[in-house]
């Protein structure tokens, strides 16, 4: 058992860590990108026309992040237990031979 949670930590661990590398490389990419954005429409236009394009891109992907979020998950439905499943179907197949039984009984008398 403590093995099995041990190695449940480690690839937690380990998915967080590429997580996180992942994250910080996208960070650099976007920033990359932001500061090329920039040249390119300072370039065609003047500097207020770049900060205006690069800061409604963020805004809008912002507010697009904030209603992913706050978005709520379906309802889950628990699934029956089989084992739970199979005891209710032995258990109606013996009332339902008892019931039977009691019923050749009384036709009998």
């Amino acid at each position: 058992m403590l093995n099995t949670l041990q190695s449940h930590l480690a690839r937690g661990a380990r998915r967080a860590a590429w997580a996180s590398a992942g994250a910080l490389l996208l960070l650099v990419g976007a920033g990359f990108l932001t500061v090329t954005a920039w040249l390119v429409l300072s370039s065609l236009r003047d500097a207020q026309f770049a900060a205006l394009v690069i800061g409604l891109f963020y805004v809008g992907a912002g507010l697009i992040a904030l209603a992913m979020g706050a978005r709520r998950p379906p309802p889950v439905t628990p699934r029956p237990d089989p084992c739970q499943m199979q005891q209710d179907l032995f258990e109606r197949i013996a009332i339902a031979f008892s019931e039977g039984f009691q019923a050749g009984k009384a036709m009998r008398r």
